[in-house]
């Protein structure tokens, strides 16, 4: 089983890129055992209901963020999930307050590693906040960004020729060496982008 966690701050696009990322995945396969596992700190997952009809299997986590409070329910979903759906991806969009590290960190101390082939991390950036986000929450920017696979750069729509350029620079400050890849959901984003995304790469917990 391969995990994905999908991460980033509220607004930013995780749950829109995450459906076009199921259209490619399905794609792709014809038949993929996939699931999801969706995290909301408040007791009712409004994001969930995007996702529906999409033929994917469901799971959620309400009530708490899985990188502190319901870290432990995380570790046991995950084995649940794998000793008795044995999917092929397991996919995780946590909530905006979520350090990917956090989750990366627990899922490698407190899941039997013989359940998983490789975990990942892909963090999503909206292109038009990110230098408000850097001057106000540098801090909180850098911990979401610690531990990552790649960074997906969203909603390079919003943001003209020349100052994507300097979010490109600000962006390669707190990650010199991640691999970003700047897309749009509201525009589509191309199956070379998400073949470029999903590269098979273990994030591994310092």
């Amino acid at each position: 089983m391969r995990i994905i966690l999908i991460s980033g701050f509220l607004g930013s696009g995780k749950t829109s890129l995450l459906i076009q990322m199921m259209d490619y995945l399905t794609r792709q396969s014809p038949s993929p055992r996939i699931v999801i596992i969706e995290n909301e700190i408040g007791s009712i997952n409004l994001d969930s209901r995007m996702l529906d009809g999409k033929g994917l299997t469901m799971r959620e986590m309400l009530s708490g963020c899985i990188c502190c409070s319901l870290l432990s329910n995380l570790a046991s979903e995950i084995t649940h999930t794998a000793q008795t759906l044995a999917p092929d991806l397991l996919i995780i969009e946590a909530t905006g307050m979520a350090n990917a590290r956090d989750v990366i960190t627990g899922i490698h101390t407190s899941v039997d590693e013989s359940l998983y082939s490789s975990v990942q991390s892909i963090v999503i950036v909206d292109a038009s906040r990110l230098p408000y986000l850097l001057e106000r929450t540098p801090r909180m920017v850098s911990r979401q960004l610690e531990q990552l696979d790649a960074v997906l750069l969203n909603k390079t729509d919003l943001v003209l020729p020349e100052e994507l350029g300097d979010v490109r620079a600000a962006l390669r400050e707190v990650v010199p060496d991640a691999r970003v890849i700047e897309v749009s959901a509201e525009n589509g984003v191309s199956d070379e982008s998400w073949a470029e995304a999903l590269l098979q790469t273990e994030t591994g917990a310092e």
